[in-house]
């Protein structure tokens, strides 16, 4: 890549963090562990992050993935263990099979992503600027995909009438963490930092 390219990628970068930083931010600033299990670890969580985030962007969204991962997996076994065992009313168990049908898609998207954060590092090592879009974009909407489809699993699995108590209840509240997780992830790739190149 000549000297030239290599300018302009670099001001494509910092115009690019710069701009995303503020929108970015501003996502940041709502209460976003208010539904979480744990709003009190959740924000602790958070404010580690960013301090992690400065120093390897990187290897932090690979934290969170292989953490939203491990509570998907969970939440799935789980959910298949009420579903055969639970002794479910009939609308609870339509809610839990189709919100493990969420899970899934949530687990396959997660993994997607883990692939795609290795292909980001390879392109910014190689300063390969369309490369690192592709990936970027990637990345984004296999996350989003994920939320969406936990999104279904609170606003149409669990939302259907007379549907509530202890079962309605642990499984949202393993739902909120999920996407916390997810939507973190989302903010970590969208604000790419001064030591992206590291690992």
């Amino acid at each position: 890549m000549s000297k030239f390219m290599i300018f302009l990628f670099v001001k494509f970068i910092i115009l690019w963090v710069v701009t995303i930083n503020l929108v970015s931010a501003s996502t940041l600033r709502g209460d976003i562990c208010k539904d979480s299990s744990n709003p009190d670890a959740c924000r602790k969580t958070i404010e580690r992050l960013k301090k992690e985030k400065e120093v390897d962007p990187n290897n932090t969204i690979r934290k969170i993935i292989n953490f939203g991962l491990q509570r998907s997996l969970i939440l799935k076994t789980n959910m298949t263990d009420w579903a055969r065992h639970g002794n479910l009313w009939a609308n609870e168990l339509a809610a839990i099979k189709g919100c493990l049908d969420a899970v899934d898609v949530t687990v396959d998207d997660l993994r997607k992503t883990l692939k795609e954060v290795d292909e980001l590092e390879s392109a910014q090592k190689a300063q390969d600027m369309q490369e690192f879009t592709f990936h970027s974009n990637n990345i984004k909407t296999w996350l989003q995909n994920a939320i969406n489809a936990l999104q279904s699993c609170q606003d149409d699995d669990f939302a259907m009438p007379g549907l509530e108590g202890v079962v309605k209840q642990e499984a949202l509240k393993r739902v909120a963490d999920l996407m916390i997780a997810t939507q973190l992830a989302i903010w970590t790739i969208e604000f790419p930092s001064r030591g992206s190149n590291k690992r």
